[in-house]
């Protein structure tokens, strides 16, 4: 048999070789026999092969993390060395397929229920956000996401904030006293200043340093534990209504770290008087609104408790009035008003033997440099016993995640240390799944 050979450039010899090792005298002679037609069929076959034999020596050679262009709308999904399913396209650098549900999701989702299985819970809520922005939220079957829920003392970091704008913008001072703030306020409201209130500072206020009491009848350490105080008035009623109701009126003039909910209920008084607007449209106008909060409401039944413990908003829009304690993108408060009032020491440790104080509205443990800290706070909302009971908890980390969880009924106090230790556990998983 005679078989014609045509000469071709050394290049193209080793392309084919390489791309497929066979017997090319056979395919020369099939070629000779069947013509143009088997010509071209074999032509579409190398050609093919290589293409393909290309695209696998891309894929070997592009790592797995490799920045991800568009996909051509002809692209074919196949899955490399390593096992991950990558985009080829028709022309192009190879495209990551992200799944419809990040994986990270699935851990909180799985987190979630470990929570309320340990901790023989109904109802958990949990959102973080990384310092990039990314969310990771979840909720029990049955729960929204976005379901609005009682923050409890969450409410003073709300309340904080309304103080700092109002001392960001010139119309109050850290030290002004209460005696140049509330008395017409007072009158106003039929009701006389109580002369230990007269020399509290804003600054006592904000650090609950004012010498007021603290106790299980109208003010335990995070909340009305019996709302007694509340039945007697109407949680509608006016705010001098608690102070009277409640006993809490009268201030020791001690200036040691004391807990105190009527601290923040005198804040909100002052909110008023220097604003000259509710309390509760002053947070509404100047602080949701330029956040873009929109799912935040006070129920009129809880007035009483605005100012320290009576909003009810999503986890996602508490995250979000937190953004503002960022002092590295400063929004709502500028960075001169953060580190006046939020990274603010000159009151003291909570404690002589932790490194830990009490500034807007959050506990502050500072961190490495003065753009390094962690802010938290935590709450029970247990006012009325015929409602369902909520404990939330809110931690920022500069640099670093935020996160908040809710959960209902509330667990027994010695678990709260427990709870928040697994919830960060559930967050460092999530993290460190792509």
């Amino acid at each position: 048999m005679n078989v014609e050979r045509h000469s071709r450039p050394a290049g193209a010899r080793n392309t084919a070789q390489s791309v497929m090792p066979g017997d090319w005298h056979a395919v020369a002679h099939a070629m000779g026999r069947t013509g143009a037609s088997a010509r071209r069929v074999v032509l579409t076959i190398l050609l093919g092969t290589a293409t393909l034999m290309t695209a696998g020596h891309t894929l070997a050679q592009t790592p797995s993390n490799a920045p991800s262009n568009a996909a051509a709308s002809s692209a074919t999904a196949i899955t490399n060395t390593t096992g991950a399913v990558v985009a080829l396209p028709s022309s192009g650098a190879v495209t990551p397929i992200k799944p419809a549900v990040p994986i990270g999701q699935t851990t909180i989702a799985q987190g979630i229920a470990q929570l309320k299985e340990r901790y023989n819970l109904s109802h958990v809520w949990l959102r973080t956000e990384s310092d990039g922005g990314v969310a990771l939220e979840a909720a029990t079957p049955g729960d929204e996401v976005q379901q609005l829920l009682p923050v409890a003392s969450l409410s003073k970091s709300v309340t904080a904030i309304g103080i700092a704008l109002l001392v960001q913008q010139g119309k109050l001072s850290l030290d002004a006293r209460l005696s140049d703030l509330l008395t017409e306020y007072a009158k106003a409201h039929g009701k006389p200043l109580d002369p230990s209130l007269r020399e509290l500072t804003v600054r006592r206020l904000l650090a609950h340093r004012a010498g007021l009491a603290t106790n299980g009848f109208n003010d335990p350490v995070n909340g009305l534990f019996s709302g007694l105080a509340i039945r007697r008035v109407g949680g509608s009623a006016d705010f001098f209504n608690y102070l009277d109701a409640g006993e809490a009126s009268h201030s020791t003039g001690r200036s040691d770290f004391v807990y105190s909910n009527v601290s923040y209920l005198l804040l909100g008084m002052v909110i008023e008087a220097v604003s000259g607007e509710d309390y509760k449209d002053f947070c509404e106008k100047h602080i949701f609104a330029p956040l873009g909060v929109a799912d935040a409401k006070l129920p009129e039944s809880w007035r009483l408790l605005a100012p320290f413990a009576g909003w009810q908003m999503s986890t996602g829009a508490l995250l979000k009035v937190w953004r503002v304690f960022d002092v590295r993108h400063p929004s709502l408060l500028t960075e001169k008003t953060l580190r006046a009032l939020l990274l603010d020491k000159q009151s003291g440790p909570v404690n002589s033997d932790r490194d830990v104080y009490y500034t807007l509205g959050v506990f502050l443990l500072p961190g490495a440099g003065d753009r390094s800290y962690r802010v938290s706070h935590d709450g029970i909302a247990d006012f009325f016993r015929t409602q369902s009971t909520y404990y939330t908890v809110v931690e920022k980390t500069v640099p670093g995640d935020s996160w908040a969880l809710v959960v209902s009924p509330i667990p027994p106090r010695g678990q709260f240390g427990a709870l928040q230790r697994d919830a960060r556990r559930i967050i460092r998983q999530a993290r460190l799944v792509p």
